[in-house]
């Protein structure tokens, strides 16, 4: 009996002991294991953390290789990961000491007066512009210069850029061919005789001075609409020939006006200047008005028209814009939208134009607003560089430090940096955004220059002031473009062939030998 209790005892012991064996098992189990699992998840929550904040920087490459680098422990990808923290930490070390840069105060601006003057900066580009008018204008007979004449801007404001030229496939022939030596010199003898019926037609030529009045003003900036400089003076100095005064355009017959416009095309100008005229001989004594409001009752005179007038014929102190001036204000002050854009060049343009032209002592605006239409026109014309010696505003361009500063930010080695500073400046703008640039313009000059600048530090032989010339030609930004309008056209070709040898003739209709029409050229 006792060996029995002795044994069921030591089964008892046994039991227990396996027991206690189990329940450390299910303690391991269910508290270290879980415990262990914590530690890893958070160690992962640090890593994907990490990867939400790089995401948000733009650091999109590095943060998807360092969230796949959390499937491995190995000791390689612990010490990438390191790696790119610490690169990420310098990147933004970097772009946090740019935050009092022009760049960084340009990319979260988000309302239309950061494009403002200041007073200093408004006198100082006024007198700039004043002292370069005056000693380096173009000589135009509507600015009551006497003869010769030069309109023409060819060798101006040209950028460093490489120009290719067109390619010549070979075996090729010239369409010129197709039409002989007669055609040509037929065209010749056209241009000629339409040359000697204008008049002096060589803006070289010793010409009579014309003075600066509210019609020859008025007449002038008709005639420029949409038309070259150069083109325009031949055909001003036959009108202002032919009607010298608004009471001569008066008396004039349509069909003598049309026969002084022809060649310039948009005749509804010539009908609207003609119909302007006798309004101001019938209705105004023939005295052009001298205010912007008392122009703008005259037909075919709008805001840019009435204040070219007033400001130009009669000094008024009021502002100028055309697509010219809206260049020169898009690249002094950044603003990130097209000329054509009617917040601008109907808006804030003009509160900007105003800004310049009244600093100071308000004095000379009309040589104020010629100065800026001249410098679009020339130093800042689309292909203007803003490094040009000669340019009077190289000094104040804010496109071209915007271009510079960007460039400190793009590397080789870092295709991405562009990419977390616009992340970055978008977060710092929040939901707000400038009301003068467009929707998305500041993000999308920076993507464009970001490209733009990794290419040319790719490029051998770009000059030491690339950044700027690149930053100076995204401003303004390019218009959108117009959708494809599509036509159907039903069209009728004649032909017989009813001669004795057979041959095909077409029925053909000649344009005029002379006229915009007389200049194409129509193959059959």
């Amino acid at each position: 009996m006792l060996m029995v209790l002795k044994v069921l005892s030591h089964l008892v012991l046994l039991l227990s002991l396996l027991i206690v064996i189990s329940s450390a098992t299910i303690v391991v189990s269910f508290v270290i294991k879980p415990i262990a699992s914590l530690r890893t998840a958070s160690s992962r929550g640090k890593v994907y953390s990490t990867y939400q904040s790089l995401w948000w920087r733009g650091h999109n490459a590095a943060a998807y290789s360092l969230a796949r680098s959390t499937r491995t422990t190995s000791t390689s990808n612990q010490l990438r990961f390191q790696s790119t923290l610490q690169m990420s930490s310098r990147k933004e070390k970097r772009v946090e000491s740019d935050i009092d840069s022009v760049l960084w105060k340009w990319a979260t601006h988000t309302d239309a007066s950061y494009h403002d003057f200041s007073p200093e900066e408004a006198t100082a580009i006024r007198s700039a512009l004043l002292t370069w008018y005056r000693g380096n204008r173009r000589k135009l007979p509507w600015r009551g210069d006497a003869g010769p004449y030069d309109g023409s801007t060819a060798g101006i404001a040209t950028s460093s850029s490489k120009r290719t030229a067109k390619k010549k496939i070979k075996g090729q022939k010239d369409i010129k061919s197709f039409f002989g030596k007669k055609v040509e010199d037929a065209t010749t003898a056209t241009d000629e005789a339409n040359d000697k019926e204008m008049g002096p037609s060589d803006p070289k030529s010793e010409a009579a001075v014309i003075p600066v009045t509210g019609y020859s003003v008025w007449v002038s900036e008709i005639m420029l609409q949409q038309t070259r400089v150069e083109a325009v003076i031949k055909y001003y100095l036959k009108w202002m020939e032919s009607f010298p005064t608004v009471q001569d355009l008066a008396n004039a017959t349509e069909e003598e006006v049309n026969s002084h416009w022809a060649g310039l095309g948009f005749y509804r100008r010539a009908r609207l200047l003609h119909k302007g005229a006798k309004f101001v001989v019938d209705e105004l004594d023939g005295v052009v008005p001298n205010t912007v409001d008392d122009l703008l009752a005259v037909s075919g005179i709008g805001r840019y028209t009435a204040s070219a007038v007033a400001s130009i014929a009669y000094d008024k102190c009021v502002p100028v814009v055309d697509g010219n001036v809206c260049r020169v204000i898009s690249r002094l002050k950044g603003v990130a939208n097209n000329i054509k854009a009617p917040i601008f060049k109907d808006k804030v343009g003009w509160r900007l134009a105003e800004q310049i032209v009244t600093a100071g002592d308000g004095l000379h605006a009309g040589e104020v607003n010629q100065a800026l239409m001249e410098l679009g026109a020339t130093y800042c014309a689309p292909s203007g560089s803003g490094v040009d010696t000669n340019d009077p505003l190289i000094e104040f361009y804010m496109s071209t430090t915007i271009g510079q500063e960007t460039n400190m930010i793009v590397k080789k080695t870092d295709a991405l940096a562009i990419s977390g500073f616009v992340s970055k400046a978008s977060i710092a703008r929040c939901d707000s955004k400038c009301s003068l640039c467009e929707e998305g313009g500041i993000s999308s000059v920076l993507f464009q220059l970001g490209e733009d600048l990794a290419l040319a530090q790719e490029e051998p032989g770009q000059p030491k002031d690339a950044a700027a010339i690149i930053g100076h030609s995204k401003f303004p930004t390019a218009p959108p473009k117009k959708a494809k309008r599509e036509e159907v056209l039903g069209v009728t070709a004649l032909f017989h062939n009813l001669d004795s040898a057979g041959d095909e003739k077409w029925f053909m209709i000649k344009r005029p030998a002379d006229g915009l029409l007389g200049k194409s050229i129509c193959v059959f």
